[in-house]
């Protein structure tokens, strides 16, 4: 044996991870650590081999943390053994950090014997409802207590190669690792589809030449190979595992043909000898012979040639772009310069797929060049539009030397207002289809409160389009002041009073005034309405509640003075310069928070300037704001614009509701019912939703208010109040509330012997199976995620609502059933009580298999007070300790009867039991269950069990089994 191979063997023995390593788990583990290196490999060529024959064989180390898998049929195998020394964590989870894998099994050990293994799958050919995990992304949980050694074996079977990194979680901070992850993820994605849409909205409606279009299809051809690579458009596609598997599969291998489109139009291709044509053409004929032979023939040397045809092309357009520079023809940098730094990026990729290269260096530089793409073609953009402009601009500077060419330039100068405006109109179209059908709606369904809502609604986002296109004609120069003469005192009058019930709702002091009664005047009041409720809304908007806001219209002569001050929020002095700058949007101060677009200043802004007029504003901190605006209203400022007369006050166009989009502190559905006013029909269930946002708590009332009665609480604590003292007969609720979540207000229903029969239905967006978990354990009857389907709830209500009546059908009928034990041939029981003598203590039911604590207990308390004629419902409330609607709601809910109900009827069945005996007269059996009145006894005796009690007795000794009679016959449920 050589001294070398002596070397080698000692080195490879202490460096690289060997069979018997183990990686120990102490307190100092972080919330995620790699651990590829940690792990040792074996290739089972035959892929075939079991996990027991592969335990036999010798497993090399993993030498890097992003490890490669070539492209093959073989199947790998990894193995790593871990051991917790002091962890402080018993649950685990391994990620396989890598889209792309077809198949991934998971072996971890049941116990420390390592004989008996636990397999789950995951990859992208297995289908989604048998995966155990949420997203692409495989990973996998399993326990390791303290001072426990775990063997766990990763078999990996893909055509395909990869490049994969394993890395250990603790279970404590898994999801929140996984969420930072994801958010990266999203947040990459999220800017990719936003670029491709703004480009190909870009290359349809505004720069239509033809190096954005081409550039603008490789953009949309490389966002298609990254969502392929990262797993998400084949599922996005479809549901079928292998169809999807194979669409991610496909499109990152379709990037040469976006290289060919670009390079044609960025390069002077002509210029180059004619075989480079060739070239081009035959790589994008042997992407689509290659991409028809995966799907056909799915295998591993298909897909790597592939991957060397796109190494190929991309060293291809390296060497082109080498050639231009080198021979210094002209070559569009903007275009070309985040071209170039997506190719490379992808090129680096491609190579470590490969094996050429494999250096951290190399996926942080792909990485950055990526994102920085993304960004330098961002900032590039507006060159290449301007750019685009001035060549145009330039052509038709060429064709025209006269008049026209200035009308030309003038509508170079709109253009991208023009192409703005063109997509605003675009949603007119679909707003009216919106308006329409809500109209029909509501005179259809005109006590639907969610319609006004809907309304409320689109109107705010048609007023939102409008404004953006009274924008863009004010920029293209279109808009035209419309001049009436006519009253303005009264034409203002209607615009100001439309705001007072948003100010009595909020409870804001709205005052305001105009220094005359009458005023003839000139001006545009479609204009003018606009500049009036967008200053009012922004007043409104950023004013608290019980605040003030004031309107002053002072008119002279030649001039309006209109004057809005509020005491919202205020402005800082740094921002006032901004603030009509168009989607310019003031930050919010500490808690007030509005929504906004930044259009309705900028609009106001604009209108007074189109109306001759200027605006001024004054703002502090936590004093508020106030706008003044002048507006020229004489003849001699408007001589020669045409004029409409009007005698007649006019009528302004005004919304519905002018507070649209201003928060008012309660719930947006006006039509929203307290409560206690849905209490009229008893007959209907009793529904109790508990949830604090105010929108989803009228929705989910809009849902049940037609079949059931609805009350609703804020939080668990009201919520609560509200079960103890109306005892519902369903609890729809939330679990992130304040005061008391849905665990804990689920918890103190459940515990309550009042409240733990009521069914609980929980709603939340925790949606991990240990939250779900955590539900069903403290007593809730069925789990719903946000967003939920408004069937999918109606029906899970009337499912509990159908098992509770089910259940207490069973309870009616047990109850119904004679007791064997106090059977009415059992003469030694009923002799322990002669007539006259202390009441009787034994009851019917005392054998009764009764699972509910609040029924045994009102058995136990009708019994103990049977021969009490004088027992009222007030003294078994008392001992109860409930309230008579408490006591009612919840027998009712168990038994189907009232409380005078349960307590006759239960009288009445003694008594039965008492004449079957044959030793008691009617009178004597009335008296020792509690009846003074012998004529109301066989009334009530005879509705129940359908024969006179004169009788019952000669009937139940006569047949060797007494006839049955039903405890809830005349009650049913």
């Amino acid at each position: 044996m050589s001294r070398n191979y002596l070397i080698s063997t000692l080195l490879l023995f202490l460096y690289f991870p060997t069979q018997s390593q183990v990686l120990r788990l102490d307190s100092s583990f972080a919330n995620s650590r790699q651990v590829s290196r940690h792990m040792s490999f074996f290739v089972d060529t035959t892929a075939a081999l079991t996990l027991s024959e592969v335990q036999k064989q010798s497993f090399s180390p993993v030498e890097t943390n992003n490890f490669r898998i070539p492209f093959s049929n073989h199947t790998y195998w990894y193995r790593l053994t871990l051991k917790n020394v002091g962890a402080d964590e018993e649950k685990w989870y391994l990620s396989w950090d890598d889209n792309p894998m077809e198949q991934i099994d998971f072996y971890v050990s049941e116990d420390s014997s390592d004989r008996n293994y636990h397999k789950t799958s995951g990859g992208a050919f297995v289908a989604k409802e048998q995966r155990k995990y949420l997203g692409t992304n495989p990973y996998f949980t399993f326990e390791l207590g303290d001072s426990e050694q775990k063997t766990i074996y990763l078999r990996a079977r893909t055509q395909r190669g990869q490049r994969v990194r394993v890395i250990l979680y603790r279970g404590s901070s898994f999801f929140q690792e996984q969420a930072k992850g994801e958010s990266r993820a999203g947040f990459i994605s999220g800017l990719v589809a936003l670029r491709l849409f703004y480009i190909v909205l870009l290359a349809i409606f505004g720069v239509r030449e033809y190096v954005f279009r081409a550039y603008s299809t490789k953009l949309a051809i490389h966002s298609l190979s990254y969502w392929g690579l990262t797993g998400d458009l084949g599922e996005f596609l479809t549901n079928a595992p292998f169809p999807a598997a194979l669409i991610n599969i496909i499109a990152p291998h379709l990037i040469p043909i976006s290289y060919v489109i670009a390079i044609k139009a960025l390069l002077p291709i002509g210029r180059f000898p004619p075989y480079v044509r060739y070239l081009l053409n035959g790589i994008t004929l042997l992407v689509i012979a290659l991409s028809v032979a995966i799907v056909l023939d799915y295998r591993w040397y298909w897909l790597l040639i592939s991957t060397w045809l796109v190494l190929f092309s991309q060293g291809v357009v390296l060497l082109l772009y080498a050639l231009s520079m080198f021979r210094r023809y002209s070559i569009d940098w903007y275009y070309s310069v985040p071209f170039l730094m997506g190719l490379i990026s992808y090129f680096f990729w491609q190579m470590s797929l490969l094996g050429i290269l494999n250096a951290p260096w190399v996926f942080q530089t792909s990485s950055l060049l990526f994102i920085g793409e993304i960004f330098v073609f961002g900032l590039f953009l507006g060159k290449i539009i301007r750019n685009y402009e001035r060549v145009k601009t330039m052509a038709q500077q060429k064709l025209e030397f006269t008049e026209a060419q200035t009308e030309k330039l003038r509508e170079l100068d709109t253009l991208k207002t023009n192409f703005f405006a063109n997509i605003s109109h675009e949603f007119r179209t679909p707003l009216t289809l919106l308006v329409g059908p809500l109209a029909d709606f509501k005179n259809k369904y005109p006590a639907e409160s969610l319609i006004p809502a809907m309304q409320r609604n689109v109107r705010r986002l048609h007023d939102l389009i409008n404004q953006l296109l009274d924008l863009s004609k004010i920029e293209a120069g279109q808009l035209k002041p419309t001049l009436v003469r006519a009253d303005l005192v009264k034409f203002l009058r209607p615009v100001l009073a439309s705001f007072e019930s948003l100010a009595q709702s909020r409870n804001i002091l709205f005052h305001y005034e105009q220094n005359r009664q009458e005023k003839e005047a000139l001006f545009d009041p479609d204009q003018l309405e606009k500049i009036v409720t967008n200053l009012l809304s922004n007043a409104f908007k950023f004013t608290p509640d019980n605040g003030r806001i004031e309107v002053m219209a002072d008119y002279s002569a030649r001039e309006l003075l209109l004057t809005v001050r509020d005491s919202g929020i205020g402005i800082p002095a740094a921002r006032l310069p901004h603030i009509f700058d168009r989607f310019y949007q003031v930050e919010a101060q500490d808690e007030y928070v509005q929504e906004g677009t930044g259009i309705g200043l900028s609009l106001v802004k604009e209108l007074v300037g189109v109306l001759r007029g200027n605006i001024e504003v004054e703002s502090e901190p936590e004093r508020g704001s106030t706008f003044k605006v002048r507006l020229p209203i004489d003849p001699q400022t408007w001589a020669g614009y045409p004029i409409r007369e009007h005698d007649v006050v006019l009528q302004p166009s005004l919304p519905e509701n002018p507070g649209d989009g201003v928060p008012s502190g309660n719930s947006f559905l006006s039509q929203e019912a307290e409560p206690d006013q849905e209490v009229d029909h008893d007959d209907m269930p009793l529904l109790l939703v508990v949830e604090d946002n105010p929108d989803l708590r009228a929705y989910i009332r809009s849902i049940f208010e037609k079949k059931y009665r609805v009350i609703e609480a804020t939080d668990g604590k009201k919520g609560l109040s509200e079960a103890y003292e109306r005892i519902p007969d369903l609890v729809v609720c939330d679990v992130m509330m304040p005061r008391l979540d849905g665990f804990g207000f689920c918890k103190a229903l459940k515990a309550d012997f009042r409240t733990s029969h009521i069914p609980v239905i929980m709603l939340t967006a925790k949606a991990t199976l240990d939250d779900r978990l955590e539900g069903l354990k403290l007593g809730a009857d069925d789990y719903l995620t946000k967003p939920f389907d408004r069937q999918e709830l109606s029906v899970r209500v009337q499912n509990l609502l159908k098992q509770r009546e089910l259940l207490r059908q069973k309870y009616s009928q047990q109850m119904n059933e004679p007791s064997t034990n106090t059977s009415v041939k059992d003469t030694e029981q009923v002799e322990k009580y002669p007539v006259g003598d202390e009441p009787v203590r034994d009851h019917p039911f005392r054998d009764y298999p009764v699972r509910d604590e609040f029924l045994e207990k009102a058995i136990e308390v009708v019994n103990e007070h049977l021969a009490d004629s004088s027992f009222s419902i007030e003294e078994f409330c008392q001992t109860m300790q409930v309230s008579r609607t408490q006591l009612h709601r919840k027998l009712k809910a168990l038994t189907g009867q009232n409380s005078t109900e349960f307590i006759r009827n239960f009288r009445l069945r003694r008594a039965a039991e008492l004449l079957s005996t044959g030793r008691y007269t009617v009178s004597e059996a009335a008296y020792q269950t509690g009846f003074e009145s012998l004529s109301y006894f066989s009334k009530s005796f005879h509705e129940l069990m359908g024969i006179p009690p004169s009788e019952w007795g000669a009937i139940a000794n006569y047949q060797p089994n007494p006839p049955t009679f039903s405890f809830l016959t005349s009650h049913s449920i």
